[in-house]
């Protein structure tokens, strides 16, 4: 088990709980750990985590726009462009312009495309057993249950910002 030590340079924030502060911590290295974990595995492709997010919609939903794309991405449009272009230029999707709309530019996989997804998608499972799949089910279940929790009051505080 490697347990990042709550003293590796990190003090708690002026008016929060060491506990507190600690739970955060574990939370921010598991997020950490995930995210090495996947670049581990997909350290032979060139997909950024935001682009692999990217494939996994357009291949439940093929010709979306790009501004429907930016909005299930949570991202600007100029940021969507930026990463469709390059998406585009490693072949993994192409942009056509709507039959009806001229204006409106559809996003498309390609044949690579979807052969990534399915190299990503067995990559996300791997990452789902090696994490989560691992642990008993009365842990699972307690987990989710606190991780509901946390969203609702991390919702309850955006809503209130």
């Amino acid at each position: 088990m490697h347990h990042m030590p709550h003293d590796a340079g990190f003090a708690a924030p002026e008016g929060v709980g060491l506990d507190a502060f600690g739970v955060f911590m574990e939370f921010k290295n598991t997020m950490l750990l995930q995210r090495r974990f996947m670049q581990k595995l997909l350290a032979d492709e060139e997909t950024h985590p935001a682009q692999a997010a990217c494939l996994h919609i357009l291949a439940h939903k093929d010709g979306l726009s790009q501004s429907e794309l930016a909005e299930k991405l949570h991202v600007s449009r100029p940021t969507a462009t930026t990463m469709l272009q390059k998406m585009e230029a490693s072949g993994v999707i192409e942009r056509r312009p709507d039959q009806q709309d001229q204006r409106l530019i559809r996003i498309y996989l390609t044949q690579s495309g979807k052969s990534l997804v399915t190299r990503l998608e067995a990559v996300f499972a791997q990452l789902i057993r090696a994490g989560v799949g691992s642990m008993t089910e009365k842990d699972r279940t307690e987990l989710r249950r606190l991780l509901d929790i946390l969203n609702q009051n991390l919702t309850l505080a955006i809503d209130e910002a």
